[in-house]
């Protein structure tokens, strides 16, 4: 795995944090240093780290100092020198490591922020971007999925659909209903939970609050970051796909994958689209729609190898196959691949990553879909197996997507043209050569992604996996449409040079 670019020197970046924080910061400055807090999270994180740093310095300075004796007051010089080397390595970290997370916005110093979201969809309030601000005296009602919020004083709350809350003002977060799961770094003690039975305040640094529908709140304290919590406190969202990002040309987006942000392991990581592992497709059957390739406007698909790069070549996320065959019911036995006496092929799709993907910690293979602005605003869902199963082993269904349809990090695409075959599509050899018309679809489509950890398919950790088998859920009457998969490379250990953060 290649290294991504540094993206921001981190002495500039410190710089610019250091002008902001003593007021001596320009009207050009600042909007660099929103850009740059903008553009990547483990930025705004060193924000927050010297802002932190910067609190207890002062605080230092207010109940620490000493005298020198000569009228001078100096502050206990240990203790500083080990922050600011604490401060320094996180930077020096954060400049040289592949962990990479481009999505957060520029922290606002008196807001309520939405740091993340996973899944998360409001009743009848839109999701607001990464890093945005949330609105104070309005109720949010999280009907599924998971938010992670940061207030100012850098307390952080991960909530569960379904739950009903209010931000109160800056310091107190009402929680009517549901769970959340909240951490008050030091400095914050004085956050409350207020349910509508009790207020929740100075019990430890990490506790879960669940309220049920009749008010009544349990509180759980965590007593150690170090010691097992409770099962149901979360210290951060799943591993997931946290955004991706493709090309433009003239300033309109050409559909190109250009890099991904994935969180593996409870750490994020950023890859360019040449790192990932590619894929060969070695066997299609589609069911009853006929539709099954995307291809660009402009592209001439009459041979059978311009057909095969569209399948396994190019970084379009609008170009691909479409429609896969599939099953009511998930397969316990090697899937059939080639026709043989008295047995037909099995519906679906079989891959074969160009080199072994390893199962590591978190998620290891991610999957694109097109989506129509009228299709399952979750994704469609697909089966994936293995090609070679063995006791252990599993298909695994999918039923929703990291990034849906309704996720600010969903992407819409450039037109393309649907390729409908003149007869069902039974083989690869069919897909390749079969004759078709091109039609062009009159609705807008959007790319969106999930990720597949290959424990859940019950490989052992550590263990290679050389190919996959996909299959249509078949649980309404829309197909699944994989016009990207790719493995994700090994994650980076220590003897490659190479720490986790």
């Amino acid at each position: 795995m290649s290294q991504p670019p540094e993206l921001y020197p981190a002495r500039a970046l410190h710089e610019l944090i250091s002008k902001l924080v003593d007021g001596t910061i320009n009207a050009s400055e600042h909007s660099d240093l929103q850009e740059r807090l903008r553009d990547d999270a483990s930025a705004q994180q060193a924000y927050f780290d010297y802002l932190d740093l910067d609190s207890d310095l002062r605080q230092m300075t207010h109940s620490g100092a000493v005298s020198s004796g000569n009228g001078l007051w100096i502050l206990p010089v240990l203790g500083v020198m080990a922050a600011l080397l604490a401060l320094g390595a996180a930077i020096w970290w954060w400049s040289s490591s592949v962990s990479v997370v481009p999505t957060l916005a520029a922290p606002l110093a008196n807001e309520v922020l939405l740091l993340q979201s996973s899944g998360g969809q409001f009743f009848r309030d839109p999701m607001p971007s990464s890093g945005q601000a949330m609105d104070r005296n309005h109720e949010y009602a999280l009907t599924s999925g998971l938010i992670e919020l940061r207030f100012p004083d850098g307390t952080q709350v991960i909530v569960e659909g379904p739950s009903v809350i209010e931000l109160d003002n800056l310091h107190r977060l009402i929680v009517r209903q549901g769970t959340c799961s909240v951490f008050t770094p030091f400095g914050a003690e004085g956050f409350k939970v207020i349910t509508p039975r009790t207020e929740v305040a100075n019990v430890g640094p990490r506790f879960l609050v669940k309220v049920d529908e009749g008010g009544e709140a349990t509180v759980q304290v965590i007593e150690s970051a170090l010691a097992a919590g409770p099962k149901h406190y979360r210290d951060q969202l799943p591993d997931r796909i946290l955004n991706f990002r493709v090309g433009s040309t003239a300033g309109i987006s050409n559909g190109s994958l250009d890099e991904v942000s994935v969180q593996r392991g409870g750490h994020t990581f950023h890859y360019a689209v040449a790192d990932l592992i590619g894929v060969r497709i070695e066997h299609f059957q589609g069911g009853s729609n006929t539709h099954h390739l995307t291809v660009a406007t402009d592209a001439s698909v009459d041979a059978a190898s311009s057909r095969q790069e569209v399948l396994e070549s190019d970084r379009l996320l609008h170009t691909g196959v479409i429609n896969l065959g599939g099953s009511p019911d998930p397969i316990d036995r090697d899937p059939s691949l080639r026709e043989r006496e008295g047995q037909a092929t099995t519906q679906g799709m079989a891959i074969r990553f160009l080199s072994p993907v390893r199962n590591d910690s978190g998620p290891d293979v991610l999957f694109f879909e097109l989506q129509s602005v009228v299709g399952a605003s979750e994704g469609d869902a697909f089966r994936v197996s293995p090609l070679h199963f063995v006791p252990g082993l599993r298909s695994l269904t999918i039923n929703r997507y990291d990034i849906a349809l309704n996720a600010t990090e969903a992407k819409l695409i450039p037109d393309f043209d649907l390729l409908q075959f003149k007869s069902n599509v039974l083989s690869l050899d069919s897909l390749l050569t079969g004759d078709c018309v091109r039609r062009n679809p009159a609705i807008p489509f959007w790319a969106i992604a999930v990720t597949i950890d290959l424990s859940d398919l019950g490989y052992l950790p550590g263990s290679d996996v050389d190919g996959l088998f996909f299959q249509d859920a078949m649980d309404d009457d829309q197909s699944v449409d994989p016009v990207f998969i790719a493995g994700l490379p090994p994650l980076p250990t220590a003897a490659e040079g190479t720490s986790l953060p």
